[in-house]
């Protein structure tokens, strides 16, 4: 089976690979891949919000350089029939940020013979304070050995729970009086969108939000849905709560992220929502990556724990 290398690109590559992670869904005992929206979030969202966070001048500048950097980060497999086999990619890939130089690895059944070359790339292209990280699910037992006979470690903390909601006898919203359910179809305010977004995770400096250039480029992304980028309006008109439904059809399966309120109780009443409109497109389940019990408390089913960074320490690329 001959398969090659090369370096991603974009115009090229990006629905490829989301095609992929949609095929893929099913194809392991256990999902060892992304679902596909993280891949639409990371590139169209993360890159850019991160590349201006905090800052004040040039800001388009400094998202478009940061979706350059995380475009440049991703390695591409290819059979001999052109078919994405494999690939690595970074999530919130910017200096400075926590999770730079954090490698995933996504993969079709049967290529595990590429995870060696797959961790050569790693270790040549993720570098960060001496040390390459990836991520590795707990049931991924093939990159696990591989990982290990290289040095490297298992993290301590557990990134949480796959957790499951099967998408019916859904209860009834039920909102206070005054408030109301809205989308960014219904009324596109960009400046309160971010707003919601940047206080729901507790960023009072409107610097520290996402730019109105990296919420306009995440409505660039092919998956998103401005009908389902849903917020909860006040009886002041401010938003005090935000989820983006994204909607798999080949696999019905539907994910919110993000999910941020910044009122009691609204967290769940827009969680709700999304789920009860993506059950009315056909979605039958809905699947969370996440420790918090929450979404525990509201009726998504913890199935396993998700998995764990693997850092290997090392003062130079080889």
């Amino acid at each position: 089976m001959k398969v090659k290398f090369r370096k991603y690109e974009p115009e090229r590559d990006f629905l490829r690979v989301r095609d992929m992670l949609v095929q893929t869904f099913h194809a392991f005992e256990k999902p060892i891949n992304w679902t596909f929206e993280r891949w639409n979030y990371a590139r169209y969202f993360a890159a850019p919000m991160l590349g201006a966070y905090g800052e004040t001048e040039n800001t388009t500048q400094k998202s478009l350089d940061a979706i350059r950097l995380w475009e440049d980060a991703v390695g591409i497999w290819e059979d001999e029939n052109s078919e994405i086999a494999a690939v690595v990619c970074p999530d919130e890939h910017v200096p400075d940020h926590p999770s730079y130089g954090l490698a995933y690895f996504q993969r079709r059944p049967g290529y595990d013979f590429l995870l060696e070359e797959m961790l050569d790339y790693t270790e040549e292209t993720y570098i960060n304070s001496g040390r390459t990280r990836i991520f590795i699910t707990e049931h991924d037992e093939s990159l696990r050995q591989a990982a290990q006979k290289r040095g490297y470690r298992k993290g301590e903390k557990s990134w949480g729970w796959w957790a499951e909601y099967v998408l019916k006898d859904l209860p009834a919203p039920n909102l206070p009086q005054g408030f109301r359910f809205q989308s960014m179809a219904d009324d596109n305010d960009l400046e309160k969108r971010r707003k919601i977004f940047g206080l729901s995770f507790r960023h009072k400096d409107p610097n520290e939000w996402p730019t109105l250039f990296s919420y306009q480029e995440l409505q660039r992304a092919p998956d998103y849905r401005k009908d389902l980028d849903l917020v909860i309006v006040g009886p002041d008109g401010e938003y005090v709560a935000c989820s983006i439904v994204w909607i798999d059809t080949f696999n019905k399966v539907a994910r919110l992220e993000p999910v941020g309120s910044i009122v009691l109780g609204m967290g769940r009443e827009i969680v709700m929502e999304g789920l009860s409109r993506a059950a009315a497109l056909g979605m039958e389940r809905s699947y969370m990556e996440s420790g918090l019990r929450f979404y525990q408390a509201i009726g998504f089913k913890r199935l396993y724990e998700f998995g764990y960074t693997w850092t290997l320490m090392r003062q130079a690329p080889r």
